[in-house]
């Protein structure tokens, strides 16, 4: 295998992940994405077989393309991964045992009366 053929064969992951996460196709985008990250670690592999006459500048350049593309997915996924914590936070409040057994003094230990069973006075 040539080292464009092996950069031609990650590019065109690297497309299929960008239009699945347009599409927002979260399991094909998962799914996806770990193809990529597997095509990447075979390629490191390969990478190190191959002569320097293979490295030309318009490898080099085209790899160079492709590290910023990557960048950019993963600030883009990134950023997705943020909002959609807040959007579920925002739907279903983060519980607390708090609320039924009472705050502890120190973390980890339980709380020794439940407060809704608590009566004062």
């Amino acid at each position: 295998m040539q080292l464009s053929e092996a950069l031609e064969q990650i590019d065109g992951m690297i497309d299929l992940v960008s239009a699945l996460i347009v599409e927002n196709q979260p399991e094909s985008t998962e799914q996806a994405i770990r193809q990529l990250r597997d095509g990447m670690q075979a390629f490191a592999g390969l990478a190190q077989r191959f002569g320097a006459e293979q490295f030309t500048p318009e490898n080099v350049q085209r790899m160079q393309a492709m590290s910023g593309r990557l960048t950019q997915m993963r600030g883009h996924i990134s950023k997705v991964s943020a909002i959609t914590g807040q959007q579920l936070a925002s739907l279903i409040p983060e519980q607390s045992v708090h609320h039924t057994y009472g705050g502890a003094k120190q973390p980890g230990s339980a709380a020794s009366v439940a407060r809704m069973y608590h009566i004062s006075g």
